[in-house]
Parts: C-alpha cells; sequence; structure tokens
C-alpha cells in the first residue's frame, strides 16, 4: 500500500503554463496531494499579490506557509517529500540539474512564449487571428539554436535520463509540451536524441496524465472561443 505524502496544499496557476506544469510532474511523481485554484498570470488581485509578491505563478500554499516561484516550490517539494528524489545527490550533477533548469525558465521560455502567444492564448482561447509571420520567424530563426543546445549538451553532454526524471528533465519536458500544444515538435531527423527524449518523457503514465487534462482543456477552449 501506497502511503500519503506529509504534505498537501494548494497550487495556484493555469495548467498550461510550463512552470505550473513543472510543480503538477514533481507533485505527482511525489504522490502530494494537492488542489489546482485557476489564476491567471499577472493577476493584480490584491489577495494574490499577497501570496506572490511578483505577481507571477505558480504559488504553493498550506495552511500557515506560502511560497511563490516554481524552482522554490520545487526544491521545498524536495526536501518535504524526499523519495523519489528530483535533485541528484553529486554536487556537480545537482549544479547542472540547476543550471538547466534555470536555462529552460530564461532561455527557453522567451524563445518559445512567442509561439505560444499566437496559437494558443491568441488563437485557441481568445479566438483571434495568430500572428503567423511572427512565429514562422520563431520557429526558423531563433528554435534552432536553442533544440542544438539542448541536443548536444543537455541530451549528449550531461547524458539526460527520461526513464527517472528530475528537476532538469521536468523543466525540458515541460517546455516541449507547450510547444506541441503549438503544434511544434523537434524533427527527428534533424534532433534525434532531442525528439527521442521528448517521446520517452511524454510516455511515462504521471506526465502523460497532466498533458492529457491540458489537451480537454484546450479543446473547450478552442469550442468557446468567438470565430
Amino acid at each position: 500500500m501506497t502511503s500519503r505524502a506529509p504534505i498537501r496544499g494548494v497550487l495556484h496557476g493555469v495548467s498550461l503554463s510550463p512552470f505550473v506544469r513543472k510543480v503538477r510532474s514533481v507533485l505527482g511523481l511525489k504522490g502530494i496531494e494537492y488542489e489546482l485554484a485557476m489564476v491567471m498570470p499577472g493577476a493584480m488581485d490584491p489577495a494574490f499579490r499577497a501570496l506572490s509578491p511578483l505577481a507571477k505563478i505558480p504559488v504553493w500554499q498550506e495552511e500557515g506557509f506560502t511560497l511563490p516561484d516554481s524552482s522554490a516550490i520545487c526544491a521545498y517539494l524536495d526536501r518535504c517529500v524526499p523519495s523519489p528524489a528530483i535533485y541528484p545527490e553529486s554536487p556537480r550533477a545537482f549544479g547542472t540539474a540547476l543550471f538547466w533548469e534555470e536555462y529552460v525558465d530564461t532561455r527557453g521560455v522567451e524563445t518559445t512564449f512567442p509561439i505560444f502567444f499566437q496559437r494558443i492564448v491568441q488563437a485557441a482561447v481568445f479566438g483571434n487571428p495568430s500572428d503567423e509571420e511572427q512565429v514562422r520567424r520563431q520557429i526558423e530563426d531563433v528554435l534552432p539554436a536553442v533544440f542544438d543546445q539542448i541536443e548536444t549538451l543537455f541530451i549528449e553532454r550531461d547524458g539526460a535520463d527520461p526513464r527517472s526524471p528530475g528537476i532538469a528533465e521536468l523543466s525540458v519536458w515541460s517546455l516541449f509540451v507547450s510547444l506541441a500544444h503549438a503544434d511544434v515538435e523537434p524533427d527527428a531527423a534533424h534532433w534525434p536524441g532531442l525528439a527521442g527524449f521528448v517521446a520517452e518523457m511524454g510516455a511515462h503514465p504521471i506526465l502523460r496524465a497532466l498533458v492529457e487534462e491540458e489537451r480537454a482543456s484546450l479543446a473547450a477552449h478552442r469550442s468557446r472561443a468567438p470565430h
């Protein structure tokens, strides 16, 4: 019998955010019970600003304790529920994992968000035409360099392991889920290691369930969006 995790709480955010998705994947892997409270990025409601001084998502909340920022939340959860560990014990491996989490949170998100915004936020959620010229420029001129770095440095050099995902693997996977929602995937002919990594991570039952939930949510948004 699987024992319950010693904590439970509320995760404030939206499931389609790569930062929220990262935290949800950690919660799922560790078997931590939680409620997802819908809060949009940049929410200015005073009650939410009291939880998140930067008005960013996600925010983790337990009785008597609140913690914003996905990286801080994941590190906290790993201390509360040490198994399965998502941060390596070796100092060098630990440092490398922290770097790739930061790489995704900065370089990864800033290069992929324009695509996600146009095809998902603008088109799927609000029913507005997407700026496909901007999407094309991102896909052709910006993304290849990011894909190259992840292929050669994260997967080949640092040995990313989708069979035992830690914080680095979960961060990279979350980024590519956002891209997949926007109909962008790495070409296996150009980035075979990356394409294989994404596919193997997506086959994990806990991660697959999260993605299926998001796809259902997107389908509902598309059906409601004005045409």
